[in-house]
């Protein structure tokens, strides 16, 4: 039986981080919450769930693109708190394996009958079925609605969705936008700190306040701007890079039980 709890060792190399930087962010309290402290709390007997795989994710991909590690967990702790504030979870978008027809045309689970004891609702399990019980799976490729976040000029952080039209709509006006403003960066190094963008508006009750309204639209289209005469624009498929990461935790497993 698989088992989706990870040691601290298991998810700094599925993130593609070192286990030492791993330990850093433990000591800076940047690393993920853990599942279980142990008995000693130190960071080496920690254990994790996929939650806190999936944040590490970010923050190894944030590193790869070139930020600082401190820097990278920070942004990734204030990307996971909102995301998981508003949707529940960092997105996978593993279950696109499941729901779309291109990917999935004879329709149904791929992988036939859930177990019984398996949490089916856990990116973990969907991974493993799918990688290990279905012929659907493709690993280290994008597909279509993966979560994308860019950043500009390490400034403005947007997000948007691999191949789709429309990212999202403006909260000011409705209106549609090619990628959502999310975050400004301030500072550089490891002092920088990440402000969401609601925070820079009085309050996002539009019709009570227009004037808030007319500062969140004038915020976004900076943001947009700023994306469009970017110098440099960082892009970063963060599905892609939790799909990454599950797969690496199961090939170093698979090669622990082949060893």
């Amino acid at each position: 039986m698989a088992n989706d709890v990870f040691t601290s060792r298991e998810i700094a190399v599925a993130a593609d981080l070192t286990p030492r930087n791993f330990g850093l962010l433990g000591d800076e309290g940047l690393a993920p919450p853990p599942f279980d402290n142990g008995a000693d709390g130190q960071s080496g007997s920690r254990l994790y769930l996929g939650d806190a795989m999936a944040q590490t994710a970010l923050i190894g991909a944030l590193q790869l693109a070139g930020f600082e590690l401190l820097v990278a967990a920070r942004l990734a702790a204030a990307f996971t708190d909102s995301y998981v504030a508003s949707r529940g979870r960092l997105p996978s978008n593993l279950m696109t394996f499941v729901r779309s027809r291109t990917l999935n045309p004879a329709g149904g689970t791929p992988w036939g009958e859930t177990p019984r004891d398996v949490p089916i609702e856990r990116d973990f399990w969907i991974h493993h079925l799918l990688r290990n019980r279905s012929g659907v799976y493709r690993r280290a490729v994008p597909i279509i609605g993966d979560c994308i976040i860019e950043i500009a000029d390490r400034t403005y952080v947007l997000t948007s969705f691999h191949a789709l039209g429309v990212a999202t709509h403006s909260s000011a006006t409705g209106d549609g936008l090619p990628a959502a403003p999310e975050y400004r960066i301030v500072g550089r190094g490891n002092s920088a700190t990440v402000v969401p963008i609601y925070s820079e508006v009085p309050t996002m009750d539009f019709e009570m306040d227009p004037k808030s309204r007319d500062k969140m639209r004038r915020l976004e289209l900076e943001y947009l701007s700023g994306r469009e005469a970017a110098v440099a624009l960082v892009r970063i498929n963060l599905s892609l890079a939790i799909r990454n990461a599950f797969d690496r935790l199961q090939d170093v497993r698979d090669g622990q039980r082949a060893a």
